[in-house]
């Protein structure tokens, strides 16, 4: 026998026993039935892949065919051997088995294409790149947070746009930047430098380029069948399906507003004669325990707040407040609709702060500093542009562009009219020290990369601007009400993180000021902040906070998850994050 078919049949029990046992060494938990089940299936995609190198006599030690066993072992291994590295301690079973097989599998088609047309050698080089980069994401992200790629990292990758990309690379060293970069360039030209200079060797029959091309054309359908197919069972694109699904849904919020319009109603309780505003701020980024408005602490973080709520008890703030999630746009899908962690509905059938607003008879505005997130439409944006306007400041590559721009937009607004308007800060998302201006800055000096000094900076920086916002309100557009509540928190001194590591990144600040006037037209409202200022609270009803505050009934407001209702039913046993996973009443420091 010839020595290449020795090496084909070595090539076989590689990749059969390989993925074989990569799937015992990264699951958990697998029945008899299931191992057997495997064991037959990665048997047959062995078989099948070696054919076309076993009819055309081509040796898989060649550089082109080591390529390809590169490329596909980078799919069978990335996948179950991160999860499982994420999931070992946490989870009692689990059972990745399509990335191995669709690996196997793999191996086949591109020697295949390789056979096929050798010429064309540069391009199956950077085809094989592309397979290799889904392990260069998954290894990446993995060095990056700790953990495996899932949903939650992908929706927080499609949100993020591009002057967070270049703050987060700025967060590294030029050197470490070049570190991180140049494995991927090496690895792109080494895949095009293979492929190019190292064609496979040989001529082939007409009946060896026939059985070879029967092999591709079945792999072809095999993997990559639309719905069916190997390729869209593996980790990587079924998480993308749940995220794709998750942004189809939400385009029914839309879709569905005039429904949902229709069957609202809202009875102002004790409406206001005269023209006047209620201001929503939404902060972000920002944590109670490093803010001296809510925390004993050297630094004065928050003077404005602090003496705000020191002076007048018409301002309650709100020492037990926890955000619902870690990130942005699951927190405010909840925080700005009736959809919360304990009634089970879903954002784009719900009700919004908006909506309300519109019913109650305000003009509503909302001004962003967070810019349009990602390429497709978030529940943050659908619920913003269902106000009469909604502006956000413009975003330019590389540039910083400070919260207190959305001062001038308050310029707009007619003093004239009841109108509600919303803010939503860019905060204290990281980087820290591009959050404020060198003018404000408190602490530290010029140029000083510390994390924690800097994140105090960018807090003060906001404590400003809500005073800023405070002033003109109250000289220009009758201001009868604000509330503050960040959407999340922060560690500051660590990188941002897509899972769930405990509560300190749900600890936020909340704050709610009435005006006289206001007060004393709604004092069942007061009192019952003022009641309720040491219960525990998750920004997930900050929908019914603000429909208290509007001081409605409406078919759409539930008074008892109010805070501001003397009914708030909550006790800090009842309260979770993340969906219900964990429970508030776990964090060791409430």
């Amino acid at each position: 026998m010839p020595l290449p078919y020795y090496n084909i049949i070595a090539l076989f029990f590689v990749l059969w026993l390989g993925g074989f046992a990569i799937y015992m060494g990264c699951n958990h938990g697998l029945a008899p039935n299931a191992r057997l089940q495997q064991f037959l299936r990665y048997l047959a995609g062995a078989a099948l892949a070696v054919v076309p190198i076993a009819v055309a006599a081509a040796n898989p030690t060649e550089p082109a065919l080591l390529l390809v066993m590169a490329a596909s072992m980078s799919w069978m291994i990335a996948y179950p051997l991160l999860y499982h590295l994420t999931n070992r301690h946490s989870s009692p079973d689990y059972d990745n088995q399509i990335d191995i097989a669709f690996g196997i599998y793999l191996y086949g088609w591109l020697s295949a294409l390789f056979l096929l047309l050798p010429e064309a050698g540069a391009a199956w080089g950077v085809l094989a790149f592309v397979v290799m980069m889904q392990a260069v994401v998954l290894l990446g992200y993995y060095a990056t947070c700790h953990v495996v790629l899932d949903a939650s990292g992908i929706k927080m990758l499609q949100e993020t746009n591009y002057n967070e990309v270049i703050e987060f690379l700025r967060s590294y060293s030029p050197l470490r930047v070049v570190g991180m970069a140049l494995p991927v360039v090496m690895l792109a030209v080494g895949c095009v430098y293979v492929g190019a200079t190292y064609p496979l060797q040989g001529e082939r029959a007409w009946w060896q380029l026939a059985v070879v091309g029967a092999v591709f054309a079945f792999t072809t359908i095999y993997m990559w069948k639309p719905g069916h197919g190997l390729f869209v069972r593996c980790g990587l694109p079924q998480l993308y399906q749940i995220v794709r699904e998750y942004v189809i849904n939400n385009s029914q919020y839309i879709e569905r507003r005039s429904e949902r319009m229709e069957s609202l109603t809202v009875m102002p309780l004790h409406p206001m004669q005269k023209p006047h505003t209620i201001i929503m701020v939404i902060g972000e980024s920002a944590s109670r325990d490093y803010m001296s408005a809510f925390t004993t602490m050297k630094e004065d973080t928050t003077p404005w707040l602090r003496s705000l709520a020191a002076a007048d008890p018409h301002c309650v703030l709100f020492p037990h407040a926890y955000s619902c999630d870690i990130q942005t746009v699951p927190t405010l899908e909840k925080a700005l609709t009736e959809y919360n962690q304990y009634n089970g509905g879903q954002f784009y059938t719900s009700c919004s702060i908006v909506d309300i607003a519109h019913k109650a008879g305000y003009h509503i505005h909302w001004y962003s500093n967070q810019g349009h997130l990602g390429a497709a439409d978030t529940p943050i944006t659908l619920v913003a542009n269902t106000a009469h306007t909604a502006k956000w400041t413009e975003q330019q590559l590389n540039k910083e562009q400070y919260d207190e721009a959305l001062i001038d937009f308050l310029d707009e607004v007619d003093p004239t009219l009841n109108n509600f308007v919303v803010l939503h800060l860019k905060g204290s998302h990281f980087n820290y020290e591009n959050r404020f201006t060198e003018a404000s800055r408190q602490w530290g000096e010029p140029g000083n990369h510390d994390r924690i000094t800097n994140y105090k900076n960018s807090l003060y920086y906001t404590d400003s601007v809500l005073n800023k916002v405070f002033d003109y309100a109250r000289r220009q557009l009758n201001l009868q009400a604000m509330v503050y509540c960040s959407d999340h928190g922060d560690i500051p001194n660590r990188h941002r993180m897509p899972n769930f590591t405990g509560f300190l990144d749900t600890r936020i600040p909340l704050a709610v000021w009435f005006a006289q006037d206001y007060a004393a037209l709604h004092p069942n409202r007061l009192a019952a902040l003022q009641q309720n200022r040491n219960r525990y609270w998750t920004n997930d009803l900050l929908y019914e906070l603000m429909c208290g505050i509007f001081d409605i009934q409406s078919n759409h407001f539930r008074e008892e998850n109010s805070l501001a209702s003397a009914n708030y039913r909550f006790q800090l046993q009842d309260l979770t994050a993340m969906d219900g996973r964990f429970r508030i009443a776990d964090d060791q420091l409430h």
